[in-house]
Formats: structure tokens, C-alpha cells, sequence
């Protein structure tokens, strides 16, 4: 790998910010790390929000103050700079806060999952505003806590900067993507009555009642998007009450399903999705148990002590490939020598706030490996953080001049 490529002031960044430690509502750290590089880098306009985000601005034409007036079109690039806890350490084959260049790739928890995306949008809007090629002002955002919920702690800053098009930078191998699944939490509780298991008929088995349930669940047959493939539900928790039971038929049993979705899908109508569920596990029970299903709550507090407590629906969304976002982005992209193609995520994005519940059109584009976040030995190349620069400059250019 030649040398350049090791020493390069986004190389630097990034290395930085893998020697950060920034679980969810730990971040401050390393959001005040960004903020200070994005001063450096010569952004106009830096803060810290309520939320804890660092929000860093580049003007287009006319400076400060001729960039928030009129017309001009508004670009947010989002990244977020909160990782998952560490875990399996043993297994690491490095130092996960070590900022460790090996072979051409820099390893660390959360480089790929954004932090090297991050350092990639800073150094690339930054070019793009010393070369003049900003139409309009372009926010970079290091947001946090969305590792807790997709989007929650982000809308402080979306609501400020009140943005035209979006770029979720959620690592994809510096492709352009136009969509995901949504993601929600289902929870479902069964009601039963309890008695002594001597005398198990006297009672009603909310266990075997919500076995039912999660039987039929796991045989529905699900709707296809052309390109986001098929819905899925799986059950992922299992409990009952009393626990542990002393000869007692729980009167009580409690499941969550984690659902990825397709577009038009609301909460009502995955609800309803489990209630016939119930209807056809328990059509001929003599007796019905009660059933209650709802959205699990997601409830979390930010480094600045901001307290979120929102239900577990992330909305799916996509950007049709003939929008003129995309057709913008693709265009860029090739100026780049990237590669234009439309794909798409497996998993959640803060697109489901900006593009999924604010109709903003979206894009991802990220440096490093999709399958490369969450994993030990996390890392990216070099030279995909390299490629993520040159299309940070170039969507940046390319998205502030329509």
C-alpha cells in the first residue's frame, strides 16, 4: 500500500476517531472531536445540538448569509458516530481502540459503522467548498444514539437545517443506495387464567396459547418488493409468568417479534397481522384467551441528558432511481469513478426518519462493507475511504446545484 494512502488527513481523522471510544450515549467525545476538526477544515458554521449531534455547515455562493436565503438546495450527510458495545474481545485480533492500519485497512469498533464514513464526508465537503463547487449549503452531521433508535436523535438537526436531500452514510461499499425494509418491535402479550398444573384444565394456558400464536406467525406468507426482497417476522423473546412456576399453568405469556418491512406498511397494519395470527391459532379454543399487541418502547438518554422514550417503528423507505436525487447522485458518482449502479441496505438507516416519516428524498452512500459493521476485526480499506472522499465532493457538488 503506498505510503500517501496510510497519511492522508481523512486517514488521520478516522484513525482518530477509531481510538474513540462512543457506545450510544457515550459520544461526547468523539462528537467533539468532529466538531473540531470541521473548524478546522474551514466549515462555516459548527455546533453541538440538544441532542448531542455535531452539526458542521458549508456555505455555497454568497458566503453565510446569501447561502440560507432563497432557492438554493439543502444537502444533510448523516453519520453516526455512536457504535455498539464491544463485545467478544477475546476473538479480536487487535486493539479495538487502537487505530490500527494493517495491510491497507484501519480496524477499530464503529470505523465501519460510520466512523470512517464520517471522516470522509468532513474532508469531502470540505474540498468540494475550497474548489468551489457548492450551489447551496451542505450539513454534515456526526449523530448520535442511533444504535438505540434509527432517527430518533437525529430529527434535532434535520429540524434545523430543514434539508432538500438527504445521504445516510451507512457503509455500502461506496455504492449508491435508494432503500431498505423497515424495521418495528412488536410486542404481544397473552392473557390466560392460572391454576395448579394438577388440575391444568382449569386454567388457560397463556404459554401454549402464544406457542400457537408464534406457530402460525412463523408459517404467514409474506408480500415481495421488486427489489427489497420479502417481508420477514421472527420471534425473537419468549417469556411467561410465574417464572419460575411451582406446579402453576402460567397465567400470563409475553413474545416480541422483530418485523422487516416494505414500504406502505403502517403499525396498524402489523397489528392487525398478529391479531389474525391469534385468530386462526385460537379459532377453535373453547375458550379465548385476551390478547394485547402493541409497538415495544425504545427508551434511551443522550451524552447532553436529552431523554427519548418513542415506540419501536422505523418506516421503509425508497427513492425511485428516476428521481432526480438519484439521477443527481448517479451522475456524481460517475464523475468519481464510482461505480452508479442503484442498490440498497439489508438492515435500518436514519433514512427511515429523513426519507421514510419526512418525505425528504434520501441516498446512502458509505465507505467500508455493509456486512463489515457489528462484526470483531471491524475495519475498512484505505481505499475505499479514499473513494469515499472523492464522492463526498462530488455528490456534494452534484446535489447543491439543481
Amino acid at each position: 500500500m503506498p505510503a500517501h494512502t496510510i497519511d492522508t488527513p481523512a486517514v488521520n481523522l478516522a484513525r482518530q476517531l477509531a481510538m474513540t471510544p462512543s457506545v450510544s450515549g457515550g459520544e461526547e467525545a468523539a462528537v467533539r472531536l468532529v466538531a473540531t476538526a470541521m473548524e478546522d477544515l474551514g466549515f462555516d458554521e459548527v455546533r453541538i445540538d440538544g441532542a448531542g449531534n455535531a452539526v458542521g455547515v458549508a456555505f455555497g455562493p454568497g458566503g453565510a448569509r446569501g447561502a440560507w436565503a432563497g432557492d438554493h438546495p439543502r444537502l444533510l450527510i448523516d453519520g453516526h458516530i455512536d457504535s455498539i458495545p464491544l463485545h467478544s474481545r477475546e476473538r479480536w485480533t487487535v486493539d479495538p481502540f487502537g487505530g490500527e492500519i494493517r495491510d491497507g485497512r484501519l480496524y477499530g469498533l464503529g470505523i465501519c459503522d460510520q466512523k470512517a464514513s464520517i471522516a470522509a464526508a468532513a474532508h469531502g465537503v470540505a474540498t468540494a467548498r475550497h474548489e468551489g463547487r457548492l450551489g447551496g449549503p451542505v450539513a454534515v452531521v456526526a449523530s448520535v444514539c442511533e444504535e438505540a433508535m434509527e432517527g430518533q436523535a437525529l430529527a434535532e438537526a434535520v429540524a434545523w437545517f430543514e434539508p432538500s436531500a438527504v445521504i445516510t452514510t451507512e457503509p455500502n461499499d461506496t455504492r449508491l443506495g435508494i432503500g431498505q425494509r423497515g424495521r418495528a418491535k412488536l410486542e404481544v402479550t397473552v392473557s390466560g387464567r392460572a391454576c395448579h398444573a394438577g388440575h391444568a384444565a382449569r386454567g388457560l394456558n397463556a404459554a401454549d396459547a402464544l406457542a400457537a400464536l408464534i406457530v402460525d406467525a412463523g408459517r404467514l406468507s409474506h408480500p415481495r418488493h421488486r427489489d427489497l426482497g420479502k417481508r420477514d417476522l421472527t420471534c425473537i423473546d419468549v417469556a411467561s409468568w410465574p417464572y419460575p412456576s411451582v406446579s402453576t399453568v402460567p397465567g400470563r405469556a409475553m413474545a416480541r417479534f422483530d418485523c422487516r418491512f416494505l414500504p406502505g406498511e403502517t403499525p396498524q397494519s402489523l397489528v392487525t397481522m398478529i391479531e389474525a395470527c391469534a385468530d386462526r391459532a385460537w379459532a377453535d379454543w373453547p375458550e379465548r384467551p385476551e390478547l394485547a399487541v402493541g409497538l415495544a418502547r425504545a427508551q434511551f438518554r443522550t451524552w447532553t441528558g436529552a431523554q427519548f422514550d418513542v415506540p419501536e417503528f422505523c418506516h421503509a423507505w425508497w427513492t425511485d432511481d428516476a428521481s432526480p436525487t438519484v439521477v443527481a447522485a448517479g451522475a456524481a458518482l460517475v464523475d468519481a469513478d464510482l461505480d452508479p449502479a442503484p442498490t440498497h441496505y439489508s438492515f435500518c438507516t436514519n433514512g427511515s426518519l429523513t426519507a421514510g416519516e419526512l418525505g425528504i428524498p434520501t441516498i446512502g452512500f458509505g465507505v467500508g462493507l455493509e456486512n463489515g459493521a457489528h462484526v470483531v476485526d471491524e475495519n475498512v480499506t484505505l481505499d475505499s475511504l479514499a473513494a469515499g472522499v472523492r464522492g463526498f465532493t462530488a455528490l456534494a457538488a452534484h446535489l447543491t446545484t439543481g
